[in-house]
């Protein structure tokens, strides 16, 4: 395990500091609590390991869905998605419930290996504000309801159909 130096940066005589971000921009975020190098290990060994019965792909599950839940916060403030965190955290949870049914070891050890890859890549901040917010909206946005013909009543009614 490589241990990082915590020491305070020193300023090198002829070395100049990074421009500021450009206003509005969003500030780089410091990868997660959740990225830090305890979170890093658990997904690496994760993705690595074969489940080797039901009730071990089941433990393995239950702790990617405790790892996503925790950093749904981290999430909503990084990607700035407009959802609740009790929404947000309601979708994760009906996704994992989707999947309750699978009685596959391997197809569950897959679907580890991809959680813990996209948990990964959102918490690295590989993926962008757009696929973030784009996947909630699938779940959450609200469907707007077809518009009524203001027409037809009124047809109907003027041609004396029922």
């Amino acid at each position: 395990i490589i241990l990082i130096d915590a020491a305070p940066a020193i300023a090198l005589p002829g070395v100049r500091e990074p421009p500021a971000a450009p206003f509005g921009s969003r500030p780089c975020a410091p990868m997660a609590g959740a990225a830090s190098i305890k979170m890093m290990i658990t997904n690496l060994t994760e993705k690595a390991l074969v489940s080797p019965d039901l009730s071990n792909a089941r433990r393995r599950s239950l702790s990617l869905f405790r790892d996503t839940v925790r950093h749904v916060p981290w999430v909503k403030q990084t990607y700035q998605v407009k959802y609740s965190e009790k929404a947000m955290t309601k979708v994760v949870a009906a996704l994992f419930r989707e999947r309750a049914h699978m009685e596959n070891v391997h197809e569950i050890d897959r679907a580890i290996k991809k959680g813990r890859m996209d948990l990964e890549e959102v918490l690295h901040v590989w993926q962008g504000d757009m696929h973030v917010n784009a996947f909630f909206d699938k779940y959450l946005e609200v469907k707007p309801m077809a518009k009524l013909q203001a027409g037809s009543f009124l047809d109907k009614f003027y041609s004396n159909v029922d």
